[in-house]
C-alpha cells in the first residue's frame, strides 16, 4: 500500500487567477477517500497534481506505493485497445513497464526468432514475473470475472471498444480497488 501527503499546493489557472490556495491533506495507507466540492472547484486539477500529470505552482506532493487513476473518459474507449491493455494501463508503474518489454520482446521472437531473440523474450518473463506481472495476471482474472463474466484468458484479446461504457468502467474500477495502490477516480 502507499500513502499520499499534498502539503501547502498552490496552483494558478493560464490566466494568473487562483485556483488552489494552501491546500494540504494526507490520504493514509489502506483509506478509502473522496473528494467532492462544486463544478470548477479544482477537483480534477487536484487530483492531476496528485496524479502526477501537472505540477504545483508551490507546494509538494508526495506518494508512496502507487497511484492509481482511473482517467475522466473511461467508458468512451473506441479505439484499439484490448482489455489486457487497458488493465495494464491500470497497473502499478513496474507492471506496466515490464509488460511493454515482454510485448516488444514477444514481437521480436516472431519477426526474427533467433537466439538473440529468445534469450531477451527468457530475459522479459523473468522481469515480468519479478515485477509482479503474474500477480497481475491473477488479479486481471478476478477483475474480468466480476465485471464482465468471462475469465481473463477469454478477455484479455477483445477490443475495449466492443464493451459498453458501464463494463470498461466496471473493469476499471475492479482493477483499481482491488489492486495495490492508494486509488485516485477522476470524474
Amino acid at each position: 500500500m502507499g500513502h499520499v501527503d499534498v502539503s501547502h499546493v498552490h496552483h494558478l489557472l493560464p490566466d494568473g487567477t487562483v485556483l488552489l490556495y494552501d491546500v494540504s491533506f494526507r490520504v493514509g495507507d489502506g483509506s478509502k477517500t473522496a473528494l467532492l466540492g462544486a463544478n470548477g472547484a479544482g477537483k480534477t486539477t487536484l487530483l492531476r497534481l496528485v496524479a502526477g500529470d501537472d505540477t504545483p505552482a508551490e507546494g509538494t506532493v508526495v506518494s508512496s506505493g502507487g497511484v492509481g487513476v482511473m482517467r475522466q473518459f473511461i467508458g468512451t474507449v473506441r479505439d484499439g485497445t484490448t482489455v489486457r491493455s487497458l488493465l495494464t494501463s491500470l497497473a502499478p508503474p513496474l507492471v506496466r513497464r515490464a509488460a511493454e518489454a515482454l510485448a516488444a520482446a514477444e514481437q521480436q521472437v516472431g519477426a526474427r526468432g533467433g537466439e538473440r531473440a529468445q534469450l531477451r523474450y527468457a530475459q522479459a518473463i523473468a522481469d515480468w514475473g519479478d515485477a509482479g506481472g503474474w500477480e497481475a495476471e491473477t488479479l486481471w482474472e478476478t477483475c474480468c470475472r466480476e465485471a464482465l463474466r468471462l475469465p481473463f484468458s477469454q478477455a484479455a484479446t477483445r477490443p475495449v471498444a466492443t464493451l459498453s461504457g458501464g463494463e470498461q468502467k466496471r473493469l476499471a474500477l475492479e482493477a483499481l480497488l482491488r489492486g495495490p495502490d492508494v486509488v485516485l477516480l477522476l470524474d
